[in-house]
C-alpha cells in the first residue's frame, strides 16, 4: 500500500471509530477507579481487556496486594525486528463516590468525566490506533507491550517494578498522558520531564505550661516556623525548581508550648541529575541542624519520579512522529524541560522508563481542560487527530524496518 493511501485510510478509519472511541470514555467515566481502589481497578482491568481483545494478544495480571492489578497486553509477531511499549494509567485522583456525583456528559465539542483526560484518554488513543492498523494490516513488525498501570497518582509505587521488569532492552516507550487544549496551538511531544521529590521532617520539641512554665518549653512549632522559611528560601527560579512545605502540622491546646511538629514537602521541577543531587544537599542541610541544641529533628525524603532525559535516540524518534505530523497536516512541538526552567511539565511514567535508559516520548493522549478537577472534559475532535497521529507513527515506523 502507497504512502498516501495508507495515510489516507488511517484518518478514514480515525475517523469512524471516534464514536466507540467516546462510548469507551463514557464507559470508563461512569465508575469510580482512585487510586487502591480495588473494585474500581478490577472493572477498569476488565474494560481494557474488552477493548483490547481484538488485537489478539497475550495479556498478564500483574497484581500487587491492596493496591490493585497493572495490564500487560502483548502483541508478539514471529520474528520481532524490536520492542516498544505503550503506557497509560486506569487510576484517577478522584475519591470513590466521586463518580456518582459526576457522571459523564457531553456538551458540544467536550465530553465531561472524570479521568477522560488524565488518563483514559490515553488507553482510548492507544487501543484504537492499533485497532486500526491491525485491520489495515499495516501493525509494524515489533512486538508490542501495552501496559496499563494502576498506581501512577500516587507515584507508581507498584509500577515502579513493572517498569524495571518490561523496560530491559525496548527500543522505546510512548506514554499517553494528555495534553492541554489550546486552539490552534501545536501539539505537544514531550521529550524530557522535571523530576519531584518527597519528604517528611518531624520535629520534637518539649511541652510546657505556656502560661507558668513558657521558658521550660521548646517550641516545636517555632522551630517548624523556621524550617518553613529555611525550606522556601531554596526554590531556585532560574532553574524552575520549587519546594514546597504541605501539609504542617503541630501542637495541642494553644496552653501547651508545642512538644512536636510535622511538615510534609516536595521538591518540583527538577530537570536533570545534577540538579537533583544538589536538592538532596540543600534537604540534608535542612535536618542537620535546629535553632534549639533541645530540639530534634527527623528528615526524610524520596524520589517520587527520577528525572526524564531526552536522549539522542529520543530525538530521531521525535523526528518519526514530526513527519507522521506532516502527512496529516498536524502541527506538533518538541516539549520538555528546558534549562531555563521554562516549559517545565508534571513528572509521569515516562521519567521511569527514561531512567532504564529507554527512549521516553509522552503526551500521545488526548487533549483537555480541568484535569484532577469535577471539571475534567475531553476536546472530543483531538481523539482522533491523536490517534491517527500514533497510527501513522506506527506505520512510518514499520516501513522503516
Amino acid at each position: 500500500m502507497r504512502q498516501e493511501e495508507a495515510v489516507r485510510k488511517i484518518s478514514e478509519k480515525a475517523e469512524a471509530y471516534l464514536e466507540s472511541q467516546v462510548t469507551l470514555l463514557t464507559r470508563f467515566a461512569e465508575f469510580d477507579s482512585e487510586t487502591h481502589y480495588l473494585e474500581g481497578n478490577r472493572k477498569a482491568v476488565d474494560l481494557a481487556k474488552e477493548y483490547l481483545a481484538d488485537l489478539d494478544p497475550e495479556f498478564e495480571e500483574i497484581t500487587f496486594e491492596q493496591v490493585g492489578t497493572h495490564l500487560l497486553a502483548r502483541i508478539r509477531p514471529e520474528n520481532p525486528k524490536g520492542r516498544i511499549i505503550l503506557n497509560a494509567h486506569l487510576d484517577t485522583v478522584f475519591p470513590v463516590g466521586f463518580a456518582a456525583e459526576n457522571q459523564p456528559r457531553v456538551e458540544g465539542d467536550w465530553l465531561y468525566g472524570l479521568g477522560v483526560i488524565d488518563c483514559k484518554g490515553g488507553v482510548a488513543v492507544s487501543c484504537f490506533a492499533l485497532k486500526i492498523l491491525k485491520e489495515l494490516g499495516l501493525l509494524p513488525d515489533v512486538e508490542i507491550d501495552i501496559l496499563y498501570t494502576c498506581d501512577e497518582e500516587q507515584g507508581s509505587m507498584t509500577g515502579q517494578d513493572v517498569f524495571a521488569r518490561i523496560a530491559p532492552g525496548a527500543d522505546a516507550a510512548f506514554i499517553f498522558e494528555p495534553g492541554d487544549y489550546k486552539e490552534a496551538a501545536p501539539v505537544p511531544v514531550l521529550t524530557s520531564r522535571q523530576g519531584v521529590i518527597l519528604g517528611n521532617l518531624d520535629i520534637t520539641g518539649v511541652e510546657a505550661h505556656a502560661g507558668c512554665d513558657y521558658s521550660k518549653g521548646r517550641s516545636a512549632n517555632l522551630e517548624l516556623a523556621h524550617k518553613i522559611l529555611e525550606l522556601y528560601s531554596f526554590n531556585d527560579d532560574e532553574k524552575g525548581i520549587y519546594y514546597n512545605a504541605a501539609p504542617v502540622s503541630g501542637g495541642r491546646p494553644n496552653g501547651v508550648v508545642s512538644g512536636s511538629a510535622n511538615m510534609q514537602f516536595c521538591v518540583a521541577g527538577i530537570p536533570d541529575w545534577e540538579s537533583y543531587h544538589q536538592c538532596e544537599e540543600k534537604l540534608d542541610q535542612l535536618g542537620s541542624h535546629s535553632n534549639n541544641p533541645d530540639i530534634q529533628l527527623e528528615l526524610s525524603y524520596r524520589m517520587l519520579f527520577p528525572p526524564q532525559l531526552r536522549l539522542e535516540k529520543t530525538g530521531e524518534i521525535y523526528d518519526m512522529v514530526e513527519q507522521a505530523a506532516e502527512l496529516l497536516g498536524v502541527q506538533v512541538e518538541e516539549a520538555g524541560v528546558n534549562p531555563n526552567g521554562e516549559d517545565l511539565f508534571a513528572a509521569t511514567d515516562a521519567n521511569y522508563f527514561a531512567s532504564h535508559g529507554i527512549p521516553a516520548l509522552d503526551g500521545f493522549g488526548v487533549m483537555g481542560v480541568g484535569m484532577h478537577t469535577t471539571e475534567e472534559r475531553v476536546h472530543i475532535p483531538s481523539i482522533k487527530t491523536k490517534t491517527e497521529l500514533f497510527a501513522v507513527y506506527l506505520y512510518l515506523l514499520g516501513q522503516s524496518l
